[in-house]
């Protein structure tokens, strides 16, 4: 059995706080440099707990449905209905515009075209993850790791060459081309990681985020993984965001045992599954009841107030899930999982 690792629930922890913050009404500039890596962010940790297995495939697939597409395609109904009833009516939410077809269509398909994600924006994230996870087992399954380089390379190259087409395939199967790329690295790269004093965390992860907003000036569009959109460079887009990723593990090992981030990261799922809905239902409270104006209320205290609120209110659903954990694809009395590898000497893993 797998025992979880601190840091990489840490890292979690710390990353959804970011996916909250960067769908929170924001400056653009901080938005857009939240963009270029807090999702590759997230397939590489989920790589980094990747073991190789020697269950069948069809096992595997069974599983990853359980774990992944459960949750994905309940939440997705229940997000419908509200959207449907309610969210949709609210004045600063793409809603009355749209017709509802295409986002009872977007729960199968799980792709942002024509707003068939609009009820439940972040959910995406599921259905693609759960293509990496199958086409990357498919990978060491025939290989046994070899030509790891090769393979990123591969799904890397045909990823970018994907974002020039005009269409998107079901479960953004071609975005998890290019999120392969982070999945594989952190499988590869897992034991790397040390700790450092802060006397080099702060200059070195200061100065590699300081690289990204650079980076940034240099693309006309915005990195939205989730569209399939990465910007003018597919080489800076790649550096940009493993630039973002070694910076914030460099940070957050420093934090690897701060309960509140660890209590986020083991439950980053049901953050990921319900802050939509509620960050909404936040923007009409102070819209509605308050009189914000939502267009103007996007400066940093607005940002940080939206988030620490909207996390706050995920925290009984994070209860009500951990006690029905069905929801979620997972047995009611599952263990918590052993560490996934060994300790090493200086290396960070609990």
């Amino acid at each position: 059995m797998d025992k979880r690792i601190n840091w990489i629930d840490v890292g979690k922890g710390l990353g959804i706080i970011l996916v909250v913050m960067s769908h929170a009404p924001m400056d653009a500039t901080l938005k857009t440099f939240l963009f270029a890596f807090h999702m590759p962010l997230f397939f590489y940790l989920s790589g980094a707990v990747f073991r190789p297995s020697d269950i069948s495939v069809w096992s595997f697939i069974k599983k990853k449905s359980r774990s992944l597409l459960l949750p994905y395609f309940l939440f997705s109904a229940i997000t419908y209905l509200i959207w449907f009833f309610i969210l949709r009516h609210f004045s600063f939410t793409p809603g009355e515009g749209v017709n509802p077809i295409n986002p009872f269509v977007g729960i199968f398909l799980s792709t942002p075209e024509n707003y068939q994600l609009t009820y439940n924006p972040a959910i995406w994230f599921l259905t693609c993850l759960f293509l990496v996870e199958l086409l990357f087992f498919l990978y060491h399954r025939i290989t046994t790791g070899k030509f790891l380089l090769l393979f990123l390379a591969t799904s890397g190259g045909i990823g970018y060459f994907t974002t020039s087409l005009e269409f998107a395939l079901p479960w953004n199967a071609f975005v998890a081309l290019t999120a392969l790329v982070f999945y594989g690295l952190g499988y590869a790269t897992k034991h790397y990681w040390k700790e450092l004093s802060w006397s080099k965390v702060i200059p070195i992860s200061s100065i590699l985020f300081l690289f990204i907003f650079i980076l940034q000036s240099f693309s006309s569009e915005r990195v939205d993984l989730r569209g399939n959109i990465i910007g003018d460079s597919g080489i800076l887009f790649y550096v940009g965001a493993i630039t973002g990723i070694a910076a914030f593990i460099l940070f957050i090992i420093k934090i690897q045992h701060s309960k509140t981030l660890l209590f986020l990261g083991k439950n980053s799922i049901v953050i990921l599954l319900v802050h939509m809905p509620i960050l909404n239902f936040v923007r009409a409270g102070m819209h509605y009841g308050v009189g914000i104006d939502l267009d103007i209320a996007n400066t940093l205290p607005w940002t940080f107030f939206f988030t620490a609120t909207t996390i706050t209110l995920t925290i009984p659903f994070i209860y009500f899930f951990n006690k029905n954990p069905w929801f979620l694809g997972k047995k009611p009395c599952e263990p918590i999982k052993k560490q996934a590898f060994p300790l090493q000497k200086n290396a960070v893993s609990r």
